[in-house]
Order: C-alpha cells, then sequence, then structure tokens
C-alpha cells in the first residue's frame, strides 16, 4: 500500500487536497506540528504524523521529512506551503530517490516565488504591472525616496498572504517603514500604491511538455483582514482577458504542476494589474473543486504518469466560503457586516459552499476548534494568520 503525504495540515486548501484525493481510494498522510488539525480529523486521512515547524527549524525538517519517506512508502510529496515547499525544492534531489515530488522546475520556480522577478518578467510579457522598484543596496532607497509619487507599498520579494506589506504615504517614512520590513524580509520591493479594488485569480495546471491541461478563475469577494487579507469568500467567473494573459506569462516560465496568478483591477485608470504568482496550491483551491475543476486530482493523475483530459470549462457563480476562521473574523472587523452579500448565513440555497464544513466529513470542524484551543497562547500562530 502506498501513501500520498501531504504537508501542513492546519491549512484548508490541505484538507481540500486530502479530501479529493481520499475520496478516490488514495491513502493520505498528513503532517504538522500538533495532532489537533482540521486535516487529521478528517476520514480521509489514513495517518497524521508530528512535524518539526518548518519555519523555525528547515534543516530539522528536511531531516525528519527523508526519514519519513524512507519509512512509509509514499507515491507522491505534495509540498503545500512555502516553507515547505522551498525546503522541497532545495531538496529534490534527495527526497525524490524515495517517492514522486508535486513540485515545479527550478528555474520557473524560483521566478515565480520571488515577487520582484515575477513583475518584471510579467512586464516582459507585456502584461500591465504596478511600477516597482528593486533596491539592492539601503542607500539606493533613501535616493529613491526623493523621486517617487506617494502613496506606495514596501513589499516583500518573498511572502504568502500578504504578509510583511506596509503602505507608505510619504517621504519621511519610506526608510523607516522599510527598515522595518527590511528587516524580516530582506531587500523587499517599492512599488506603486494600488487603491483596494476588485481581485481575481487565474488558476492553472501544466503538464510536463509545459502545456495548459486545465484552468479555472475566481473573482474575490471578501478578506481578512480587510484590505490586504487572504479571500474568505470567491466567487467562479469566466473573464477570457485574464486568462490570455496568464498563459502568455506562464509560457516564459516553461511551468509543471499547479500554479495560481494574482491580479487587481486599478481604479485609478481602469486597467486589470498583474500582482504576483503563487507556485503552489492556493488556500481557496476547494473553491475550484466546487465548481468543477478538480486540481489536486488532476495534478496527482499528471503525476503517476496517468491520462488527464483537458478542463477548460466550469459552473460560474458558485461561491465557496472560508467560514473557521476567516469570514467570521471579516464579519467582526466589517462595519457593514449588515449588508454583506452574500450575508454570512448564506448556504447552498443561495450557491454558496463551504470550504471546511461539511456533512460528510464533518470531525475537520472539530479537529479546528481543538487546534484553536492548542495554539491560544501560540502568538506566532496567530500572526501567521492574521498579522500582515
Amino acid at each position: 500500500m502506498k501513501y500520498v503525504l501531504l504537508t501542513d495540515a492546519q491549512q484548508r486548501k490541505t484538507l481540500a487536497v486530502a479530501r479529493s484525493l481520499g475520496s478516490r481510494g488514495i491513502k493520505i498522510i498528513t503532517a504538522e506540528e500538533t495532532r489537533f488539525t482540521p486535516v487529521s480529523y478528517s476520514k480521509y486521512c489514513s495517518k497524521h504524523l508530528i512535524s518539526p515547524n518548518p519555519q523555525r527549524a528547515p534543516e530539522k525538517y528536511f531531516e525528519w521529512l527523508k526519514l519519513t519517506l524512507e519509512k512509509y512508502p509514499c507515491e507522491l510529496l505534495v509540498p503545500m506551503d512555502d516553507d515547505t515547499m522551498k525546503i522541497v525544492m532545495d531538496h529534490r534531489g534527495e527526497l525524490e530517490k524515495n517517492c514522486v515530488l508535486a513540485i515545479p522546475p527550478d528555474e520557473g520556480y524560483c521566478i515565480a516565488a520571488d515577487k520582484g522577478l515575477a513583475v518584471r518578467t510579467a512586464g516582459e510579457a507585456g502584461l500591465p504591472c504596478p511600477e516597482t522598484i528593486m533596491p539592492d543596496s539601503l542607500e539606493q532607497v533613501s535616493n529613491t525616496a526623493e523621486n517617487i509619487t506617494y502613496p506606495v507599498v514596501v513589499k516583500p520579494r518573498i511572502s504568502s498572504g500578504s504578509r510583511g506589506i506596509r503602505v507608505v504615504k510619504n517621504k519621511e517614512s519610506l526608510v523607516d517603514t522599510y527598515l522595518q520590513v527590511h528587516s524580516l524580509y530582506p531587500y523587499p520591493l517599492i512599488q506603486e500604491y494600488i487603491p483596494p479594488g476588485d481581485r481575481y485569480d487565474v488558476c492553472l495546471l501544466y503538464d510536463r511538455a509545459h502545456q495548459p491541461r486545465a484552468c479555472f478563475i475566481q473573482r474575490e469577494i471578501r478578506h481578512f483582514p480587510l484590505e490586504m487579507g487572504p479571500s474568505t469568500v470567491q466567487e467562479s467567473v469566466i473573464y477570457p482577458e485574464l486568462l490570455e494573459m496568464s498563459l502568455l506569462l506562464m509560457e516564459k516560465l516553461k511551468w509543471y504542476g499547479i500554479v495560481e496568478l494574482e491580479f487587481m483591477l486599478d481604479k485609478n485608470d481602469r486597467k486589470i494589474k498583474f500582482m504576483e504568482i503563487n507556485p503552489r496550491f492556493w488556500g481557496s483551491v476547494q473553491m475550484a473543486i466546487f465548481a468543477g475543476v478538480d486540481f489536486p486530482w488532476l495534478l496527482y493523475k499528471l503525476m503517476m504518469n496517468d491520462f488527464v483530459e483537458d478542463v477548460w470549462a466550469y459552473e460560474t457563480g458558485i461561491k465557496c466560503r472560508w467560514l473557521l476562521p476567516g469570514d467570521i473574523m471579516h464579519f467582526i472587523a466589517n462595519p457593514k457586516r449588515c449588508a454583506m452579500n452574500p450575508p454570512i448565513w448564506a448556504g447552498k440555497k443561495m450557491n454558496v459552499y463551504d470550504d471546511i464544513l461539511s456533512r460528510s466529513d464533518f470531525f475537520p470542524a472539530v479537529g479546528f476548534f481543538l487546534a484553536g484551543m492548542r495554539y491560544v497562547t501560540d502568538r506566532d500562530m496567530w500572526k501567521k494568520y492574521f498579522t500582515r
């Protein structure tokens, strides 16, 4: 019997992948630094392992991962978040001796994971992008402060979920803000500020010949934190212009596997702007599954060299909600909470689905609350999810 190993069992996207593959009879092993996670309580989780923390101890995590793959017969390893993805990418030569790795090519990943390189590559492909400066010295930041239009955004080159992003309104505060972000994320970008507007995500799957095999586009409806956080509600949409731009950009990266590209409508000039690339599963992957594009299953078949039919059509108007705790936190923070559309109590009758709550797989909700109790005093965990 062989398994698929999924890292980051605390994440809702990991639950979506486990449900997708587990419902088809594939045995799932999950890993996290605690036994209390939503995924470990799913009926589709065959085994849950306690791992080191990949962010705090990456080398220790690699050694643990290597021993785990030697101990358990895994046919596929899927790193689910940035820290675990980087560890697997850095050690792919050793890890792929024991199983197939669901990771992209090295060169493409280096561009996609770096927001500066991603914007530069997008600009070269002809995509509209925010004006971006990539300082290579602190002296350059001081010189830049005198010659740019405010407000601007100081943004980490490598991070996820809007973490580390700071809005700077005047030149007097640019250097200090830059140094604050630089202390956590070396040499961040200085980028044109785009007022919060409609956000869209283009999700794609590529085969080993770097050909696109599946696509899905969603509009982000709500977020937490309100302006710059990850989405808490999404809706499936069709947007041919975004798909065309995304395919044009990804052609330059010679991609393999799954990827998500993020765009935002600039209210100033009414143009849609490329923002960044996520070179791994995105948090709301359950949205695509509900709409009819089962990315985890398609990726698994590609990795196992099985035949995969192209998926270019899906149901539009489907909405998916991250209720626990994302949309609840949005509801609490939103001064216009009573006018929210869809309302927080909306359900399937209003075409709104949930990415954790499920009648057929109820216990992940129990795992979520137990995880909340486990981490109630862990400031680092709360910062990871809710501090930007």
